[in-house]
């Protein structure tokens, strides 16, 4: 009896403690690792919400940059980190496409993180062409990459790439027979249309956009089930034919904290992250980098995790691309 009257009693005590701490969480800074370098779309995202964040929960918010690998060494570093709350990642794309892309990764990407929020996601890709290209349709682009003796190429930031799997998706749904050539970057995927050394590339809205309307590149569709606001009159791929079609691959956004985090803080952090969301400012602004906002409990997260993964883990079969 004294026995289990002593767990009852250390059960309590161990509650009560970890209750305590998470009410008093935070009261140090906080770091959110971006595994890539600064300056791109979603290091702007990681920025804007450790602001803001920050403010509300009354200590700053500290975004380290940790690039390399593709992601796996800032990633890596959160997956080992304490489990206190003080160690986040802000998760891009790349965390769901790696696991089919590298045999051995030095983290498990589900069992070695703990959800924080689904921030949100663009709502596609932008497919265009080179102002030397005939087909001006979806249809016509398709038609063109089956005509004998014709080379329709696609350029993409390098192999396994979520602009590689674009192209792979489309290829699949549409039965086009576009060649893939991968490039080190978007301005070279740029600077390959201009000279037709490849003939289409699927892009970001807000890059898309601001090339279309300067008459630089042509649009031909987009990849998601509905029209983006930056192009409206640019139709779906599924409005052009092709019905079902939608790849909501783009930017992604997702905030993570180390496995075996407490529950508690993990609450703390999403309501605050939620509440930032919430935000007229921060809606304005992600609305500029055509971020459709989530946000949500974990729970959402841990879904769309599932879904990307299984889609790209196909996508990559499909396109023979071998893990490293």
């Amino acid at each position: 009896m004294k026995r289990v009257l002593g767990v009852c009693i250390a059960l309590i005590v161990s509650c009560m403690a970890a209750s305590g701490a998470a009410a008093e969480f935070p009261d140090r800074p906080i770091r959110l690792i971006m595994p890539f370098s600064p300056g791109g779309p979603t290091d702007m995202v990681a920025r804007v919400l450790a602001q803001h964040a920050g403010q509300r929960l009354g200590q700053t918010i500290v975004v380290e940059n940790r690039a390399g690998a593709n992601g796996i060494i800032g990633t890596g570093a959160v997956a080992t980190a304490t489990p206190d709350g003080y160690t986040l990642l802000l998760a891009p794309t790349s965390h769901t496409i790696n696991p089919s892309l590298y045999k051995k990764l030095p983290y498990d990407t589900v069992r070695d993180f703990a959800s924080v929020i689904y921030v949100g996601n663009s709502p596609g890709l932008v497919l265009v062409t080179g102002p030397q290209v005939p087909a001006t349709t979806v249809r016509e682009l398709v038609e063109l990459s089956r005509k004998p003796g014709t080379s329709i190429a696609y350029g993409s930031a390098g192999n396994g790439n979520l602009l590689h799997l674009a192209g792979e998706y489309f290829n699949r749904a549409t039965g086009s027979r576009m060649l893939h050539v991968p490039y080190k970057g978007a301005g070279a995927i740029i600077a390959g249309l201009y000279s037709g050394e490849i003939q289409a590339a699927f892009l970001g809205p807000p890059q898309a956009a601001e090339l279309i309307q300067a008459g630089k590149l042509r649009g031909i569709a987009v990849t998601s089930a509905k029209r983006i606001p930056q192009l409206p009159d640019l139709p779906t791929i599924a409005e052009a034919g092709y019905a079902g079609y939608d790849f909501d691959g783009g930017i992604q956004a997702a905030i993570y904290a180390p496995a075996a985090t407490p529950k508690a803080v993990i609450a703390r952090l999403n309501d605050t992250f939620n509440a930032v969301l919430m935000e007229p400012e921060i809606r304005e602004r992600f609305a500029t980098l055509a971020l459709d906002i989530a946000g949500g409990p974990p729970s959402a997260l841990d879904q769309q995790v599932a879904r990307r993964m299984a889609l790209y883990a196909d996508l990559v079969r499909q396109a023979g691309i071998q893990p490293e």
